[in-house]
């Protein structure tokens, strides 16, 4: 699965300390990459459906 923001799969982000949930992982480690958290497409989709 890809990140909304950049568009890297979510192994190209660094696992968050407090949590292996795919949703709360942490910074792209892709060198000419700026995001700094993982954003799931699938809960912003169920976001919108609440």
């Amino acid at each position: 699965m890809n990140c909304k923001r950049c568009h890297h799969t979510d192994e190209a982000h660094i696992p968050n300390d407090q949590s292996n949930s795919l949703i709360k992982m942490g910074k792209c480690q892709i060198p000419t990459c700026t995001c700094q958290q993982y954003l799931d497409p699938i809960q912003e989709i169920d976001e919108e459906l609440l």
